[in-house]
């Protein structure tokens, strides 16, 4: 019979995986390491500096993402007034693409506008905090921080800094 090959081979695999996974010992825990943060402008700051430097830079992001919305919002409102006045369903797609393709272009505009002003100190902020407090809300996703993809991650940036600003300490470092 061709079945009796298979026996030896069923069994080794029943019993030699389970002591397998008994003898191969437990693989130690990961330990999240955070590296020192690099002498920066921010490093040598006291807590209370870093503190404000960090409601600044807040301020300014959300300022920054509430300017986006609104001219984002007055867009729309101005293609949403010119589509009710046309009775062609050809003609209010073609402006309701305008503001699609407009819209674009606005967001592009405003993500340059954070790169150009603000990245470079998020992320220098980001790891000055990170290094003195270790993790804690605010501190996950340094990803964020270096590479927000949209608006949405701007304002998650600022939401993340300012966890990050009430999780120091008032006294001096």
């Amino acid at each position: 019979m061709r079945l009796k090959p298979l026996v030896p081979i069923l069994a080794g695999i029943i019993i030699g995986v389970p002591f397998g996974w008994f003898l191969r010992g437990k693989a130690p825990p990961e330990k999240s390491v955070i590296p020192p943060a690099k002498t920066t402008a921010y490093t040598s700051l006291s807590n209370e500096e870093l503190k404000n430097r960090s409601a600044q830079l807040v301020a300014a992001i959300r300022g920054l993402t509430r300017s986006f919305y609104e001219e984002d919002n007055r867009m729309r409102v101005a293609a949403d007034e010119k589509s009710a006045g046309v009775k062609s369903q050809a003609e209010q797609e073609r402006i309701r693409k305008a503001w699609i393709e407009d819209s674009a272009r606005l967001h592009d505009m405003f993500m340059q506008r954070y790169k150009d002003k603000f990245w470079a100190d998020a992320v220098l902020l980001r790891q000055a905090i990170v290094a003195r407090v270790g993790s804690v809300p605010g501190a996950q996703n340094p990803i964020l921080f270096e590479q927000p993809t949209n608006i949405l991650g701007v304002e998650q940036v600022a939401n993340s800094l300012e966890l990050l600003e009430k999780s120091l300490t008032k006294k001096s470092i």
